[in-house]
């Protein structure tokens, strides 16, 4: 933590290694959006040297600075072995908007706790010393945390995915206490789910179409997915299906975009669901704008969806932000000769995207992976992980995907022309 806060004071102090400002600027000149980007460009930095993301090695900035200005007795007794990073943790959360005289007073009566209690304890401890001390503050971080409210979704295994709300705890416990009462009245009624399915199935009904007092329907497949709520599913991301898996002579996976394969019989129920298909292939046969060159700076929009299902996520180093969600970079920029065309094109995160802007990163490609060279120097190869590909055809390709299908068909994609859910 020492020395990542030395890394930081050393780069405020000589900006001009990360972003692009006169010679001899130091920290005193630079506005707080400078210094901002100085401190982006410093996370890329380590988060690229030690395989974490962006956000990640922020967040290390952060608590680093935070730990050596305001926490240095809780920082020392951390390198002491007197507690845990865990205890740490729990006090970060509760002294981050403190000033430094409040985080001080803080400290003084938290960090006694911390050594002799285990970090749960802890957790629950410092809390109460927090709300103890500075009461008066709390309606106004609850609006400022309330600011911070969002939705995360990742995958998880087999298929499966996780969907985390952050908001207002009174609101998330009212979502968990509906769902449960659900599953327990449906439970005692004879349902022969688990109260945890009930529950995720009550869950799941209410965003598709509200809780009502009839509850979820019992009538679930195998795969845990009734035909009926992938009904009510509307288009927002790429499903990709194999052509022989679509026609059900494969059970190849489909690959849900920013997942990864999920089951067939679910590829192509999500897929006869779309209202239209484009198949990848070669520009010449299919039509498609895969450049305008200097004509427009204004990307078509086949060319945006070839771009977002070429590469799938964002280009950034460790990012894996679906593409569908992302700005679309020229890597030679525009306003230095660089063309509209797919070679030219890759999907950035509004991280990503504005971090080669600000900062003295730049990119470049050699059609295989993007190359990231860090202010430092050093070179980071992004490969491309495409599933999609692109294949040379002839004008006997040009008719559209059905049951009469060509012997290398399954080597083909066929994908909504519309994002599926």
């Amino acid at each position: 933590m020492r020395g990542i806060y030395g890394m930081l004071q050393e780069a405020l102090e000589h900006p001009g290694v990360f972003i692009p400002v006169p010679a001899g600027t130091s920290r005193a000149d630079l506005d707080a959006e400078a210094e901002g980007w100085v401190r982006s460009s410093l996370a890329q930095e380590i988060g690229a040297a030690i395989g974490v993301t962006k956000g990640h090695a922020q967040g290390l900035l952060n608590d680093a600075e935070f730990l050596c200005e305001k926490l240095s007795s809780t920082f020392g007794a951390l390198e002491a072995g007197e507690i845990t990073r865990q205890h740490v943790d729990a006090m970060l959360r509760q002294a981050v908007s403190l000033d430094p005289e409040e985080a001080a007073a803080f400290e003084t009566k938290a960090l006694p706790k911390a050594r002799q209690q285990s970090a749960t304890q802890f957790a629950r401890a410092a809390i109460k010393i927090r709300e103890g001390l500075f009461p008066e503050t709390i309606s106004e971080r609850r609006c400022e945390a309330v600011k911070q409210r969002r939705v995360e979704c990742y995958g998880t295994q087999d298929g499966m995915g996780a969907l985390t709300l952050h908001g207002p705890v009174e609101v998330v416990q009212s979502f968990l206490n509906a769902a449960t009462r659900t599953a327990r009245a449906l439970k005692a009624a004879g349902d022969d789910r688990t109260l945890a399915q009930i529950e995720a199935d009550a869950v799941t009904d209410a965003l598709m179409k509200g809780f009502t007092t009839d509850g979820p329907k019992p009538g679930v497949g195998a795969s845990g997915v009734g035909a009926d709520r992938l009904g009510g599913i509307r288009p927002t991301v790429h499903v990709t299906v194999p052509v022989m898996t679509l026609l059900g002579h494969s059970d190849e996976p489909g690959q849900l975009d920013g997942y990864g394969p999920i089951a067939p019989d679910i590829a192509r129920e999500l897929a006869a669901r779309a209202p239209s298909f484009t198949r990848l292939l070669t520009h010449p046969e299919t039509g498609a704008v895969l450049s305008v060159g200097r004509d427009s700076y204004a990307v078509p929009a086949d060319l945006k969806r070839t771009v977002r299902l070429r590469d799938e996520t964002c280009t950034g180093i460790g990012c894996d932000r679906p593409a569908t969600i992302c700005d679309l970079d020229h890597i030679e920029q525009w306003q230095h000769g660089g063309e509209t065309k797919l070679s030219n094109l890759q999907p950035g995160c509004e991280q990503h995207h504005m971090l080669r802007h600000h900062t003295m990163w730049q990119v470049h490609t050699d059609g295989d992976r993007i190359e990231w060279i860090s202010p430092l120097g050093i070179a980071y190869q992004v490969p491309r992980t495409s599933n999609v590909q692109f294949l040379k055809t002839g004008a006997e390709d040009k008719a559209t995907v059905s049951g009469e299908a060509a012997a290398d068909d399954d080597q083909r994609e066929a994908l909504p022309e519309e994002p599926l859910f």
